[in-house]
């Protein structure tokens, strides 16, 4: 039990689960709500008899012997805002976990999330990369662990594990596995949309040429307005989506694109104060997207084209415009990594335009 500045960190009560609740509910956005559940693990910040926040853990058993504990959720009521209550919950946290035996100690943070960047970061945590996953469990472990960890369905939230890795990951790698990945994917999706007949041949390098084009000009168009902002930035993957995605592929026959994108490369920045960049670089790399399928839908549309040509096309439209809609329209979660988002913060304006013109293109 800690006490600091008359506010106690204590186990929570079986009859303040309500409150806790409620005080949850009004901390996050209400599709988020629904993805929340106690353990058995709660702590509470409580000052003058008042609940102001609370940290629910997790424990993690990887084996018989061992096992890792997550942060699950940690919230503040509304008005304890700049008490620096999340971060005495959080410590208070880890100490709870290495109480328990926990050999490493995992959070899982959307990647524009800054405030709890910066607070896991500045604490001896560091972003473990999928490729620093697999190694650690093994391809099957890592994906039990996701499991375990809700790491499934919060696409642009990334593992943060304390002790830090000690070395850096390869933003090229995590470049390359996504494309490799999403190419898979798209060929179940497109197998299972019953597109391979007898232009077969065709379709696989299409989809294969498609997927490096759409994801390449995005990033390369990101990464140069990022530069002419002197904004030194590098990319990450978002693993987390490709369960779903392959999911979504083998149940409908539709591609659900998990692009990933560009970060900022230091860890002590502030997303409010990066809005008037961001904004633009997501901007470039959603116009991007959008030139193109409208390009190649122009193409199919108003010239006369061979089999083989028109099956190069609608193969690269059937990735072009999910791409498109998904990272110009959804904003919500668990979509806010996509580049709406960050068009949205930044200019609700261009937003409505940009969201008119992806979700038009279905209907051409």
């Amino acid at each position: 039990m800690r006490e600091e500045l008359n506010l106690r960190i204590r186990p929570m009560q079986a009859d303040e689960k309500k409150a806790v609740h409620h005080m949850m509910a009004r901390s996050f956005p209400l599709v988020q709500r629904w993805f929340f559940s106690f353990t058995p693990y709660v702590l509470v910040a409580e000052q003058n008899e008042q609940l102001l926040g609370a940290v629910v853990l997790k424990l993690v058993p990887l084996s018989k012997d061992h096992k890792d504990g997550l942060i699950y959720w940690v919230f503040t009521a509304p008005e304890a805002r700049g008490m620096h209550i999340g971060q005495k919950l959080v410590e208070a946290g880890i100490a709870f976990l290495e109480e328990q035996g926990c050999e490493r100690i995992l959070a899982c943070v959307e990647g524009y999330n800054t405030s709890s960047n910066k607070l896991f970061s500045t604490r001896g945590f560091s972003i473990r990369s999928p490729g620093e996953q697999f190694r650690r469990y093994g391809m099957w472990g890592a994906l039990a662990l996701w499991g375990k960890i809700f790491h499934y369905i919060d696409i642009g939230h990334f593992v943060w594990s304390r002790p830090a890795a000690k070395r850096a990951d390869s933003p090229v790698l995590q470049w390359w596995g996504t494309i490799f990945a999403t190419i898979l994917i798209a060929w179940l999706a497109l197998w299972r949309k019953n597109a391979f007949g007898e232009v077969t041949l065709m379709v696989l390098p299409a989809a294969l040429t498609a997927v490096i084009v759409f994801f390449g000009l995005r990033y390369l168009a990101m990464r140069l307005i990022a530069r002419r902002y002197k904004l030194s930035v590098r990319y990450r993957a978002w693993e987390s989506g490709f369960p779903l995605s392959l999911l979504i592929a083998l149940a409908g026959g539709v591609l659900f694109p998990v692009p990933g994108t560009i970060y900022p490369t230091s860890n002590n920045w502030r997303y409010r104060d990066l809005v008037p960049k961001l904004g633009p670089i997501a901007l470039v790399g959603t116009l991007s997207v959008l030139t193109l399928t409208y390009g190649l839908w122009a193409l199919s549309n108003f010239t006369v084209l061979s089999l083989n040509v028109k099956t190069w096309v609608d193969t690269c439209l059937f990735i072009g415009k999910p791409l498109a809609l998904f990272d110009t329209v959804m904003i919500f979660f668990p979509f806010v990594s996509f580049s709406g988002r960050r068009i949205w913060d930044w200019n609700r304006a261009i937003w409505v335009v940009l969201a008119v013109a992806a979700v038009a293109v279905f209907f051409l």
